[in-house]
């Protein structure tokens, strides 16, 4: 038996990592936005409404 080191062809695709869970960080920060986006309405809207009522 040769004592060599040798490569075995992989059945899956070639990824990078690192861009993987980049993509799922902006994701998330995408969401983040969104919510803290859609919470500043709802508060602007109530404010608005408080201040219509006083």
């Amino acid at each position: 038996m040769p004592n060599q080191m040798f490569e075995v062809a992989s059945p899956f695709e070639e990824i990078d990592l690192a861009d993987g869970e980049g993509l799922a960080d902006d994701a998330l920060d995408a969401q983040s936005l969104e919510i803290n986006a859609r919470r500043a309405l709802v508060e602007n809207a109530e404010s608005l409404r408080l201040a219509r009522s006083l």
